[in-house]
């Protein structure tokens, strides 16, 4: 009889369907009720209604708290992170919640821990060398060159028995790869875990990226993606707004492969940019201890400082050791065409930079 007894929902009395119900540990909701709870809330089979009422009443008090959020900054595509400083509050744009309006308010104390895994697909291997069939040139079969390769130049790398091979250093620390297959593979995801200290939460996860192409540059932009989140939650944690590159004034943001969005190299913290270029101090001097340019077109010695055309901001010709003026280099289109990137391939449009905007490898 038990087992054929009509069950009704315990919070607003409705018949429940066996199939759409929520199982509490002392009864039942039905699927309206179901979805009131936060989408990211878990364990229900062990809780009470009575843990059901208290929820719901947090629920409503959540909606005042997002009322009141003033965002500050964002991080990741379609801005999946979003913080409020002035109140230390931030929130998901994920899920039923955020849909709805109402997405969980955490404070920053209620952040635990942060981290990104990784997702792979296993490649095709047809002579069992250890390198996947669109990255080796020689058929170890046939003892001869073969058709495979042919997307070398253009595809993101391969993990091989090591995704972290693949992971940009900066990246590193953040990423937690529980990766074992010995079979050569591909990063084809990116996902970001967080652990907060929440009565009804206590996991949440998110796809920074769920579909990498084969393209690197799909790659490079997950990853950057990923410390975009990262970045933002250190910030979190250390409960201030610092310069971590997290502006809203529309300046450049640095991204994480060691480039700002415009192409310019970012500061590091060992005193040198990614190019090897001492970085500017707070005391306008560079780490060389030589006078670092401010916003005015000057070096804080008075000196006007030069640009990257070879001219001084006043339009005076930058002169060389020798007491010569250096000569304007005119574009030349045939030249620029002739330099490609030797790690990605990437070709510029027009002088070549010294080095390539997206992986920081030297142009010749």
């Amino acid at each position: 009889m038990g087992l054929f007894e009509k069950k009704y929902c315990d919070l607003c009395g409705e018949k429940v369907n066996a199939l759409t119900r929520q199982k509490l540990s002392d009864g039942y909701l039905c699927s309206d009720c179901k979805h009131k709870l936060s989408s990211l809330s878990s364990g229900w089979k062990n809780r009470t209604i009575a843990d059901v009422k208290t929820h719901l009443e947090q629920r409503e008090q959540n909606r005042q708290k997002y009322s009141a959020f003033v965002q500050s900054a964002s991080a990741g595509t379609n801005e999946k992170l979003v913080v409020d400083f002035n109140n230390r509050k931030f929130y998901f744009t994920i899920g039923r919640d955020f849909k709805n309006s109402n997405p969980e308010i955490f404070d920053f104390s209620q952040l635990q821990d942060f981290w990104l895994e990784l997702g792979y697909t296993t490649l095709q291997d047809s002579d069992r060398d250890g390198i996947p069939d669109e990255y080796d040139r020689y058929d170890n079969r046939q003892g001869m060159n073969s058709g495979f390769g042919s997307q070398f130049d253009a595809t993101n790398s391969f993990s091989g028995q090591n995704g972290m091979l693949d992971v940009p250093l900066a990246l590193q620390p953040y990423v937690r790869d529980t990766n074992t297959s010995s079979s050569p593979q591909r990063i084809s995801s990116l996902k970001a875990k967080f652990i907060v200290n929440h009565p009804f939460i206590t996991d949440i996860s998110m796809y920074v990226d769920s579909s990498i192409g084969t393209v690197r540059n799909e790659l490079m932009r997950a990853f950057d993606d990923g410390m975009q989140l990262m970045r933002l939650c250190e910030q979190i944690r250390n409960g201030m707004q610092n310069n971590m590159g997290y502006q809203q004034s529309g300046m450049p943001m640095q991204n994480n492969m060691g480039y700002q969005q415009n192409g310019m190299p970012m500061q590091n913290n060992m005193g040198y940019q990614q190019n090897g270029m001492p970085m500017q101090n707070n005391m306008g001097y560079q780490q060389s201890g030589m006078p670092m340019q401010n916003n005015m077109g000057y070096q804080q010695s008075g000196m006007p400082m030069q640009n990257n055309t070879g001219y001084q901001q006043n339009g005076m010709p930058v002169q060389s050791n020798t007491g010569n003026q250096q000569p304007q280099q005119p574009f030349n289109p045939q030249n620029s065409a002739a330099i490609v990137c030797p790690a990605c391939g990437y070709k510029p449009d027009g002088n070549p930079p010294k080095f390539c905007p997206f992986c920081g490898t030297t142009m010749t």
